[in-house]
Order: structure tokens, then C-alpha cells, then sequence
């Protein structure tokens, strides 16, 4: 799992420019589950401003938005929920009702058909002798 913060947000004020990731880092940090966090330049919420999303490898990324350090707990619950989901989509967990007005993108992510997948790749390279 991996929660995505933006490290830009408020992007179009720069007096403020990244206040609220190092601000919601920090609350996260105070909080007992400790979960990890990985800061990103942008994650296209804009013009909204305090952006984290929710994502993982074959799982549907979840972007919440206006979101302020006060909402850590719930951003963290949402997070663990949204790990232990089969497929990360919102429908599959309960969003904390602290946070729900504010999912504003479920992204979900193409799974290749049977039979379609990519074979593994073979060593096409003649060894110097």
C-alpha cells in the first residue's frame, strides 16, 4: 500500500506552496499505525488543494481532495482499508464518513485479458568470449 501525499499543495500559491504535505507528514507521523509515506510532486487535484491518494500495485488509485492535517486519522484508516481490499476500489472498503465528501477521482487500472500477457523476457545476447 502506499499513501501518496503531494508535496506542492496549496500548488498556485507559493507563499504556501507545500505547507500541507510537511503539515499532514507530520500528524501522520504522531499517529500510532504507522504507515508509510511517499511524497509526490503533483497528483492533478489541482485547483483543489490538499491532495493524498491511496494506491498499490493491480489496485485502483483513490485521489481525495481539500483535505487538512486534522484529517490524518482518517486518512490513515482509509488507507489500511484501502490495502486490504482485493481491488482498492472504494466500493470494496468503507470510506471514513470524515473524508467521504471529498474522494474526488477512483482510477482503476487495466488488467491485462487471459492469454494476453506479456511473455517473459529471454537473453537475446551472444556472451563475449
Amino acid at each position: 500500500m502506499t499513501l501518496l501525499v503531494c508535496s506542492t499543495c496549496p500548488r498556485y500559491d507559493r507563499r504556501h506552496s507545500g505547507h500541507f504535505g510537511q503539515a499532514l507528514k507530520q500528524a501522520i507521523a504522531q499517529d500510532p499505525r504507522h504507515i508509510p509515506v511517499r511524497s509526490v510532486a503533483c497528483l492533478g487535484g489541482c485547483p483543489d488543494d490538499g491532495v493524498v491518494a491511496l494506491d498499490g500495485p493491480g489496485m485502483a488509485r483513490v485521489r481525495f481532495t481539500r483535505l487538512e492535517p486534522g484529517d490524518a486519522p482518517a486518512v490513515i484508516t482509509a488507507a489500511l482499508a484501502h490495502a486490504k481490499s482485493a481491488t482498492g476500489n472504494p466500493d470494496a472498503w468503507t470510506v471514513p464518513a470524515q473524508i467521504a465528501d471529498r474522494l474526488s477521482s477512483v482510477t482503476t487500472k487495466r488488467v491485462p485479458l487471459p492469454g494476453t500477457e506479456a511473455p517473459p523476457p529471454t537473453n537475446t545476447h551472444t556472451p563475449i568470449p
